[in-house]
Order: C-alpha cells, then sequence, then structure tokens
C-alpha cells in the first residue's frame, strides 16, 4: 500500500535546505515544483498552477504514455514532516474533480503517504483519482541546496488507482526499487522507490527543465 507510515506533527513554520532557513510557503513551493519535474521525467507535461485563484489545483497539464491516448492530469500537492493525509483532504479533492473535464485524471501527492480511510475514500471515489506518496529531499537532514541535488533526491514511494482511473493507467505495473539488498526486509519505507512500468518497460525518462525552476502560473482547471 502506498504510502509513508510515520506519525507525528505538521510542518514546522520555517525549514533548512543547506545553510538557508526558508519558510513553509517556500517548501511547499519546491515541492509543487519538485513533483511536477519528477512526472515529467516519466513523459508527462505538467506545469505548476498556484496562487489564489488555483481552484485547488496545484500542477496541470497532460501525460502521454506510450501506445496510448494523451490525458490531462490535475493535481494537488500536501508537503507535511510526519503527517498522513485522511478522507476529508480527499473528498475536498472529490469537489474539485467534479469540475474537471470526464477524460482527466486527479492526483493527490504527499510526502508523508496516506491513512486507511483517505485511501478507502479515494478507492470508493466515483472520480478517477491516483494517490502518491513522494519523498521531499527537504525533509531529509543532508540535503543541499543544489537544485538538481534536489531533483536526484526525488522517491516515488507509493502509487495507487482507483476502478475509475482504470482507463487512464491501469497499465502501469508498480515495483519495489530497494535501495540496499540487505535491508530488504525492514519496514521502513525510506529503503526502497517505486519502478513504473508500462506494458513491461519502465516508463522512458526524459529531459526536464529544473525542479525548482519557476514556470509561468496558468490556472486550466474548469470552473463551477
Amino acid at each position: 500500500m502506498a504510502g509513508i507510515w510515520r506519525l507525528g506533527r505538521p510542518l514546522l513554520r520555517t525549514a533548512h535546505i543547506g545553510r538557508r532557513c526558508i519558510s513553509t510557503v517556500e517548501v511547499g513551493t519546491t515541492y509543487e515544483n519538485l513533483v511536477v519535474a519528477t512526472f515529467n521525467q516519466l513523459g508527462a507535461a505538467l506545469e505548476r498552477v498556484g496562487g489564489t485563484s488555483d481552484n485547488g489545483i496545484d500542477f496541470y497539464g497532460r501525460w502521454a504514455l506510450p501506445n496510448h491516448s494523451e490525458f490531462f492530469v490535475a493535481g494537488q500537492c500536501k508537503h507535511y514532516e510526519r503527517k498522513k493525509i485522511g478522507p476529508s483532504v480527499i473528498r475536498e479533492w472529490e469537489g474539485v474533480m467534479s469540475r474537471q473535464d470526464t477524460d482527466t485524471l486527479g492526483v493527490v501527492v504527499a510526502t508523508s503517504g496516506f491513512t486507511t480511510g483517505g485511501v478507502h475514500v479515494a478507492l470508493s471515489s466515483a472520480y478517477p483519482i491516483a494517490l502518491v506518496t513522494m519523498a521531499s529531499p527537504l525533509l531529509e537532514p543532508k540535503q543541499t541546496a543544489d537544485d538538481e541535488h534536489l531533483c536526484r533526491q526525488s522517491v516515488i514511494r507509493g502509487f495507487v488507482w482507483n476502478r475509475a482511473a482504470e482507463p487512464f493507467i491501469g497499465r502501469l505495473v508498480i515495483a519495489k526499487k530497494h535501495f540496499d539488498v540487505r535491508k530488504v526486509e525492514l519496514a521502513d519505507p525510506a529503503e526502497f522507490a517505486i519502478q513504473l512500468f508500462w506494458d513491461g518497460q519502465p516508463l522512458p525518462v526524459v529531459s526536464a527543465p529544473p525542479c525548482l525552476a519557476e514556470q509561468s502560473p496558468t490556472v486550466h482547471a474548469a470552473q463551477p
């Protein structure tokens, strides 16, 4: 099951990247750009939205998987230090999805995974929803301020979707990729990443802009 199963407190008001102290807002923006870059390396063409008029959407774009019809992706990011995402956030996301076109996959990305209740709501939803757990280098003690280094530290540790999302990503196969074969029995999800396969082949990694580069926010969300 997707998720980093740890409990704890929400992210503090500030965090550190290398020797620099940054605000929670900067941390959130950095994480959103990291998520966009990670998906773009998997063949998507996403942009960060952000801003006060984002209609609850943090990133938006298209994803063209091999030998498959292109579809839209709308997503939201949740950057918490050790707090899992529960049912209330997923229900709010269903409201966002109700305003999207039918050819749109909804993706909720979280640093610390999802509660059992949150996963249940997503799997029971009539809207196509995928839940992704993506590690944040901003929460790691050895991170640096180098943008490319942050990109390389992006790790997908969980990926689950509901029945409604099958027409979009039903041919994806998820496999664990352990960092250290001597630790494969450990329960700590930090010891592995998720490898995505499509039709038996690893998803191609394509060139993508630096994950922390500012992009012009463009809201593509359908209006209610």
